[in-house]
């Protein structure tokens, strides 16, 4: 079967059920007669755009990527993406489960959202948020952790 195939089966399969591993999506992928390596199931994934949360394999649009409307999708997607955060000073450190800290980034951006933001920097599972001073980061920490709990 192509590769363009076997992507659909992913994206198939990860929209119908809860998939929170590779081991997980190889096994699933195999009862459809998909024999992938782990290698190619991560290339896959990256291809794919997948997104690893607290509660498995998403899609970018169902993790609050961009196009989707600021508050409900916001709070969405703080819940399954935000692991950990810490506040140091005027700055907030956002840990999220690998290839996360993006979307998780665009939440912050939005000015609608979060005023009292600055600006942000997102690694691969880290996003700096920057905020001006001390209070407005103690005040962007209890948001985010009334909206994760």
């Amino acid at each position: 079967m192509s590769k363009r195939t076997r992507q659909q089966a992913v994206i198939d399969i990860i929209s119908r059920q809860r998939i929170p591993s590779q081991a997980a999506l190889a096994s699933e992928l195999k009862k459809l007669n998909f024999e992938v390596t782990q290698a190619t199931l991560s290339r896959d994934i990256a291809e794919l755009n997948l997104v690893k949360s607290k509660d498995g394999y998403l899609r970018p649009e169902d993790a609050g990527g961009v196009g989707m409307s600021p508050i409900p999708d916001a709070k969405e997607a703080l819940r399954r993406l935000v692991v950990k955060v810490e506040v140091v000073q005027n700055l907030i450190i956002v840990r999220t489960p690998r290839s996360s800290a993006q979307q998780v980034g665009i939440v912050f951006d939005d000015k609608a959202f979060f005023d009292k933001v600055v600006g942000t920097v997102a690694g691969d599972d880290t996003l700096l948020v920057i905020t001006r001073n001390v209070d407005d980061a103690a005040d962007v920490e209890k948001i985010v952790l009334s909206m994760i709990d």
